[in-house]
């Protein structure tokens, strides 16, 4: 029983990550075009609803919002950043190739 609910979960998440690539492509037609994709919402559509289904069948209806919403939200930025939408940016730290040696060289006497 264990195996059928791992199985229907990594279902789901191919549903719901492909439901956020498909948002992403979404939103980036629309702000490149400035029109809307109705196909591409469709496919969303879709393949939430097939994630749902998985979803509800191996965990019941909390693990929509719990599992799927996370791992839309997740496909949708890895997508959307993928493509140039934004970017995530660390602060407060240098880039590792800027970081300054702790030691002083040693200077020949």
């Amino acid at each position: 029983m264990e195996g059928l609910r791992i199985v229907l979960l990594i279902f789901a998440l191919v549903g719901y990550g492909g439901a956020g690539a498909s948002l992403a492509v979404v939103r980036y037609r629309r702000l490149s075009e400035g029109e809307r994709d109705v196909g591409m919402i469709a496919v969303a559509v879709m393949l939430f609803a097939f994630g749902a289904l998985c979803t509800l069948v191996g965990v019941g209806s909390a693990g929509i919002l719990a599992f799927g919403g996370v791992a839309l939200w997740a496909s949708y930025v890895l997508m959307a950043q993928h493509m140039g939408l934004f970017t995530i940016e660390r602060r407060g730290r240098r880039p590792f190739a800027e970081e300054e040696p702790t030691e002083e060289p040693r200077r020949a006497q």
